[in-house]
């Protein structure tokens, strides 16, 4: 098949879709479902409009159906509870936790170069540590968000994996054009 169609782009288009309506859709599983059969409805009319075989359509749409669905709700309800915790950063990571952070690493520098046992001493260190902290609500936004990501990315990965399947299931002659009898 065409690189359009295959599955594990229309599994990220899909994704990509339901992401746009997570808030609604993680929470019913009929929604879900629905929501994936609307975002498989241009992509169905693209089909038809290449007059390609229906039959490798119908079971991509139907291994789409059964797989993704469940798969996507499964990190996506976790993720959206944790999204809605502000994903357990301390206070939200306003304006007293980042200047917390920056006077705890400016002081877990300090710490560090004063001591003996710890072979650094580079005066910079302590400065380099308090920037960092003033981050360091970003970088666990940032790393719950790429975590993320990297699940969704896996269910598209899995999902493209059965696409010699669907491949398979389209018959030679499906794909040879109507013979002309002259």
């Amino acid at each position: 098949m065409t690189g359009e169609f295959a599955i594990q782009k229309i599994a990220v288009d899909v994704l990509a879709h339901l992401e746009r309506h997570r808030e609604r859709a993680v929470t019913n599983e009929d929604e879900t479902i629905r929501e994936v059969s609307f975002a498989l409805a241009p992509i169905r009319t693209a089909y038809e409009e290449s007059q390609l075989p229906t039959i490798y359509f119908a079971s991509l749409e139907r291994e789409m159906q059964s797989t993704l669905p469940a798969a996507w709700r499964a990190i996506a309800a976790p993720f959206t509870a944790l999204e809605a915790r502000r994903f357990g950063v301390w206070r939200g990571g306003d304006l007293v936790a980042r200047l917390t952070y920056v006077l705890g690493g400016l002081a877990l520098g300090g710490l560090i170069v004063w001591l003996p046992f710890i072979p650094i001493w580079e005066k910079w260190v302590p400065f380099a540590m308090a920037i960092a902290g003033g981050w360091l609500p970003d970088a666990q936004v940032m790393w719950h968000r790429r975590r993320y990501a990297r699940e969704l990315g896996r269910i598209a990965v899995r999902l493209g994996q059965s696409q010699a399947a669907l491949e398979a299931s389209v018959p030679l002659n499906d794909l040879l054009p109507p013979r002309s009898d002259l």
